[in-house]
């Protein structure tokens, strides 16, 4: 090995490497894609954060689940699977089922027995604030960090009362760098193109607003980045289309692939 080389290989030994992974509810399945290409690439992951569907998406490959076997999951979830309807005053839905997805696939686990270190960001109803997850159960944080508000009931977990971290840091790349990451990659997938069609109703409308207001929230954490990722989300997929998880992937990986050789340059590999 020649000089420069040694240098190099000193550089990437120094380097801690952090995963961001942004909120965007069904779209977050995109997540599944650029984290296949990540692993094909033998990108090292020292730390990785995750907001929303992000915070969903990285517990799993925190805890070891491979992306291939994210995928087939994503294939087979329904949204209706996903959500348990309550109708209680506080929201329509309990995050129960979030949770027991998490335990069906990695088990019950704790945040120290995950194989890479991992933060899910909430949000505190009371006061507004961030809320940063990193110990006791996963699937209870990962579904406060989920609990988009109006639809699933919040989560008490003293003093806070914890909902969806979107509104807060969507793109948690400020949390991956406090727990010790000096370069990041960050994943967004909230849509930022115009719109090319009208939209159809009221969902579609309100979806449109919540995605403008996210693309807002994520201006730091995207200019914080290293590399930032933006998979291209297709106009017709919304927020509950979990059914078409295929396409998600697919926009994730070209996404990532478009980047990769970027990473690779950046870390020396």
């Amino acid at each position: 090995m020649n000089l420069i080389q040694n240098i190099f290989s000193v550089f990437r030994q120094n380097k801690k490497i952090g995963i961001a992974l942004g909120g965007g509810v069904a779209r977050g399945i995109a997540h599944i894609g650029v984290l296949k290409v990540l692993k094909k690439h033998k990108i090292p992951i020292d730390f990785l954060a995750g907001t929303s569907s992000g915070a969903l998406i990285g517990s799993l490959f925190s805890a070891g689940m491979e992306p291939d076997a994210m995928e087939a999951a994503a294939h087979r979830l329904g949204w209706f699977r996903f959500v348990r309807i309550i109708m209680s005053r506080h929201g329509a839905a309990s995050t129960d089922e979030i949770k027991n997805f998490i335990i069906k696939n990695v088990g019950n686990i704790k945040f120290s027995e995950l194989q890479i270190p991992f933060a899910a960001v909430a949000s505190d109803l009371r006061t507004g604030e961030e809320v940063v997850l990193r110990e006791g159960s996963v699937a209870d944080a990962v579904a406060a960090s989920c609990s988009v508000p109006g639809v699933f009931c919040p989560v008490k977990k003293d003093p806070y009362l914890l909902i969806d971290g979107g509104l807060v840091n969507n793109v948690p790349t400020s949390v991956v760098k406090s727990m010790g990451a000096d370069f990041v990659v960050a994943v967004d997938v909230v849509p930022a193109k115009p719109l090319k069609d009208e939209l159809k109703n009221a969902f579609q409308n309100f979806g449109r607003m919540f995605d403008l207001a996210q693309k807002k929230l994520s201006e730091e954490g995207r200019r914080l980045s290293d590399v930032l990722i933006e998979p291209d989300i297709p106009q017709d997929i919304w927020h509950i289309d979990v059914d078409k998880s295929a396409r998600l992937i697919k926009v994730g990986e070209e996404a990532a692939e478009s980047r990769i050789l970027e990473i690779k340059a950046k870390l020396f590999l």
